[in-house]
């Protein structure tokens, strides 16, 4: 379905991820044309954006009439969007415009709680999805497709016996995760778990902003956290020699977020606060344990016991090539 389709794609720049997007869609057949949704990736610029876009008002849109200025005599089929965390309606109409053939789709990343003025820009696509079945069962106009895993998950090999690690997390810490992930690894320290907890924030000067503005972060310390990151090939690595794999969504979306799905498609053991990840057709009580936010405690049974593979039908479902697929049907 893509062979010679031509794509106009906008996304943030995400641990990656948007490459491997473009990068799978070029492999399908597709000729992309790829630009990220921030003007700017500084610190400041992101805290400006989320804080009031309003603040660089100017630049953004000098930024998307430049870049609509360059690719107006392309005749693009679909102009895709993911989160449309930068964008105006303004700026959307101005590209509609000029891509009238094109079919205009947006993937929700957030909760519509968690970024409540895209709500603004839903007239101007012709089709949106969202990764949380909360806001999709609130607007029927919403399309649900989970997010997905990459090809190289799916390469690491069934879990052995004697891992390096029972229980591993590797994250973004946010007020609502890290006072949860504290408690998730005391509990691992008591009952002699081998862990690893990587801890990750963007930037050194989040952590004194959190300390500043929020009651969870009161106690934390800067050596509880990571400020560079780790590539995925590293964390292949490390995933690869684990057990089970930690996650803690955000207590206001009920999505699955992209680790749940990578535990999926690495064939891995997930622990998690996600409770609705029961009404998903992989569940399975045997690969996944459900810990309480308020008291993470974990189940040495539940580690001790053995994988259960998922229907391949299943496991392909959450692939990245299914997942465009779904995007662009």
């Amino acid at each position: 379905m893509f062979k010679g389709k031509k794509i106009l794609f906008f996304s943030i720049s995400f641990f990656g991820y948007q490459t491997e997007i473009k990068n799978k869609l070029v492999e399908l057949g597709a000729e992309v044309d790829f630009f990220d949704e921030r003007p700017k990736n500084t610190f400041w610029y992101k805290f400006l954006i989320r804080l009031n876009k309003n603040l660089v008002k100017s630049p953004i849109e000098k930024y998307y009439k430049d870049i609509i200025s360059k690719t107006k005599m392309n005749d693009y089929d679909y102009v895709f969007f993911i989160k449309g965390e930068v964008i105006t309606p303004k700026i959307l109409k101005d590209l509609r415009e000029h891509q009238k053939d094109a079919k205009f789709i947006l993937y929700l990343w957030d909760s519509i709680k968690h970024r409540q003025s895209v709500q603004r820009l839903f007239p101007l696509f012709d089709k949106i999805l969202s990764f949380d079945l909360n806001d999709v069962n609130k607007h029927t106009y919403l399309h649900f497709r989970p997010l997905f895993y990459l090809d190289t998950y799916a390469q690491i090999p069934l879990a052995q016996k004697n891992h390096e690690n029972d229980v591993v997390f590797i994250g973004t810490a946010h007020p609502d995760r890290y006072p949860v992930l504290m408690n998730a690894r005391d509990h691992c320290k008591s009952n002699n778990l081998k862990t690893y907890f990587f801890i990750y924030l963007q930037d050194w000067r989040i952590f004194y902003l959190w300390k500043l503005f929020s009651k969870s972060f009161g106690k934390a310390k800067k050596s509880d956290f990571e400020f560079e990151s780790i590539n995925k090939e590293e964390i292949k690595s490390i995933i690869k020699n684990t057990t089970c794999v930690l996650d803690i969504e955000k207590s206001i979306q009920s999505g699955l977020t992209m680790r749940t799905l990578e535990v999926l498609g690495a064939r891995r053991k997930l622990i998690t606060t996600n409770a609705t990840i029961k009404e998903y057709d992989f569940y399975n009580e045997n690969n996944v344990f459900i810990i309480d936010r308020e008291n993470p405690v974990i189940s040495a049974e539940f580690i001790k016991t053995k994988y259960q593979e998922v229907d391949r039908d299943i496991y392909l479902k959450y692939s990245l090539e299914y997942w465009l697929n779904e995007v662009f049907e």
